[in-house]
């Protein structure tokens, strides 16, 4: 990997990126290659301009050898509208490339081949990302989506699934078509998903760690009925992003969302029945 920073962003070049521009030259099509490396940059530089602008903190851009991917931190426990305004600004910067190309071709700049191969490419680019499958930015809308309905840990679970399953497919009908490209795309994003749900208990940690640490900021609240012999941790399930919650224990009484996480995360009484907090 080759690494760089600028305005506190890491940005990383795969290895094998270097070999498709590599085949890229010794075939003749550098130029084009090129292009689309640099159309995959600006829609990264799409989602980190609208993170930054949300207060989101940005690890990383990473170019592979078949697009990009922007990584985040501090997102875990915010409003589920959040993830979807940065998970379509990527997608929104290449309908305005798609216009520019319109406009360069209108006005003579470029020739009608290369601003409709610029077009196209845009296109592609911004379908394909929108996709319904976790990393894509499709994944991450489907993500927020259901995170307006369900808890942060069942909205997940189901978009990990789903995302599990649209990459098999895609692996699937690609393998069936011989089509290489969308081959392994389709495996690099199964091997994505699987790493997910391997990870995802740490994952889930860190919404409960960011949720704690936002508790003061969000105002947005919701009442939960739950049984005084339910755990903390059973209950810690029920939590949602861009929320906090009051826990209405029958019979016991009300439980603040800041007890229910300082008992889970500094007293370690996962298992301890929330009825017994009060």
């Amino acid at each position: 990997m080759n690494r760089g920073g600028w305005l506190d962003i890491r940005f990383r070049i795969h290895l094998l990126f270097w070999a498709v521009i590599g085949v890229s030259v010794l075939t003749g099509h550098f130029l084009e290659v090129i292009t689309l490396f640099v159309i995959v940059l600006i829609h990264e530089l799409g989602h980190v301009a609208m993170a930054r602008e949300l207060g989101w903190r940005v690890h990383e851009v990473q170019l592979l050898p078949f697009g990009g991917v922007a990584t985040v931190e501090n997102s875990y426990a915010t409003d589920p509208m959040d993830e979807i305004v940065v998970a379509l600004a990527g997608p929104f910067m290449n309908v305005v490339m798609m216009a520019a190309s319109y406009l360069f071709w209108y006005t003579g700049v470029w020739t009608e081949d290369w601003s409709r191969f610029f077009l196209v490419s845009n296109a592609t680019i911004a379908l394909f990302n929108l996709l319904p499958i976790w990393p894509l930015d499709g994944g991450r809308i489907v993500l927020g989506v259901l995170c307006c309905f369900l808890s942060y840990r069942q909205a997940a679970i189901v978009s990990m699934t789903g995302s599990t399953l649209l990459a098999g497919i895609l692996v699937g009908v690609s393998g069936f078509d011989l089509k290489l490209n969308l081959i392994i795309i389709g495996l690099y994003l199964l091997a994505m998903n699987i790493q997910a749900f391997v990870r995802f208990p740490y994952q889930f940690f860190r919404f409960l760690v960011e949720k704690y640490g936002r508790r003061q900021e969000e105002t947005n609240v919701q009442a939960i009925r739950v049984r005084p012999e339910e755990t903390v941790l059973a209950v810690s399930h029920k939590l949602r992003r861009g929320r906090s919650h009051l826990f209405y224990v029958q019979g016991a009484g009300l439980l603040a969302e800041e007890q229910l996480l300082h008992a889970l995360l500094f007293e370690q009484k996962h298992d301890a029945a929330v009825g017994k907090l009060l």
